[in-house]
């Protein structure tokens, strides 16, 4: 019965080291949170050198979103989060829009 209950503990033990990996130790999960930390210092307004320069190069990028025909950046969302953070500009570079996750 001992051993049963040594087997369940290590197993529980291996589970939470694998949600925490995959939720805060990774790179992707650490780069996300750094991307949730630094999109709040984002302000609409701002150009998008100052953009870049907060959040660094974005994940991807749109020249022209198909909805709202401006450009877009997007950053990496945190783990099971259910959209990215997406930073919308005018013709002329400027911050027009913050999309954040949900």
């Amino acid at each position: 019965m001992k051993k049963v209950f040594i087997f369940i503990g290590v197993l529980v033990s291996l589970l939470v080291l694998v949600f925490f990996y995959f939720t805060e130790w990774n790179a992707v999960a650490r780069k996300s949170k750094q991307n949730v930390t630094n999109s709040e210092k984002l302000e609409i307004g701002m150009d998008s050198l100052q953009v870049k320069s907060i959040m660094g190069e974005p994940d991807a990028r749109n020249e022209y979103d198909s909805e709202s025909n401006v450009p877009s950046f997007y950053y990496q969302p945190p783990y099971l989060a259910s959209d990215g953070i997406y930073i919308h500009f005018d013709s002329l570079g400027i911050v027009k829009r913050i999309v954040y996750f949900e």
